[in-house]
């Protein structure tokens, strides 16, 4: 066997994304209503875009979360816990017929404080955010990135000198959606062997 079969080609005319698994983060991007209620949609194309405090997501136009931070200029970021999942799964419903989504009811909110919007209460990770720009034309799909202006992190999730960073992970464990349709709970992490002299 040579190393070449032990790959399988993938054929380019339809996304290979849904050929293997993929590790990304789960995240509830909030955004304000036109008749001033708010929406909670997951996403997971959504990380760091640079090393200074800007965040993105992945979103369609056909959504109401593009439309909503395109007008308001402002999005809120939610990191839920492994607790939290099937509300925040039941976000992705699709709307009633007068436009309203009511399993948002199960997702508790609290009042962001820097950008009008909600976060989700109990998180592990909150981000207010102000629209920086928007990149269209991504195939069906546009990337939203805004500059996060109010950041929280509960105390169970926040790192610190006095914390070992592993225990940190084993008490307050991470949810991670495995690309498609399969999510893990992440409670174990090793040090990273991080080469001598290695710089960002």
């Amino acid at each position: 066997m040579t190393d070449q079969d032990r790959y399988h080609e993938l054929e380019l005319d339809e996304p290979v994304w849904e050929r293997f698994f993929s590790v990304f983060p789960l995240v509830l991007v909030g955004t304000r209503e036109q008749d001033g209620g708010h929406d909670l949609a997951p996403k997971h194309l959504a990380m760091p875009v640079s090393w200074q405090n800007l965040f993105g997501f992945v979103c369609t136009p056909r959504h109401a979360t593009y439309h909503n931070a395109l007008r308001t200029g402002e999005f809120t970021v939610s990191y839920p816990r492994p607790s939290q999942l099937l509300a925040t799964t039941l976000a992705a419903s699709p709307r009633c017929e007068g436009g309203d989504k009511p399993a948002l009811m199960a997702l508790p909110v609290d009042p962001a404080r820097a950008v009008d919007g909600v976060v989700v209460r109990d998180a592990r990770i909150q981000l207010e955010c102000r629209l920086e720009k928007m990149v269209d034309n991504l195939g069906d799909n546009s990337l939203i990135i805004g500059r996060i202006v109010a950041a929280r992190v509960s105390e169970d999730s926040v790192r610190a000198a006095d914390r070992d960073d592993n225990d940190l992970v084993n008490r307050a464990p991470l949810l991670a959606y495995l690309y498609p349709f399969r999510f893990s709970v992440i409670d174990h992490s090793e040090g990273f062997p991080v080469p001598e002299g290695f710089h960002r």
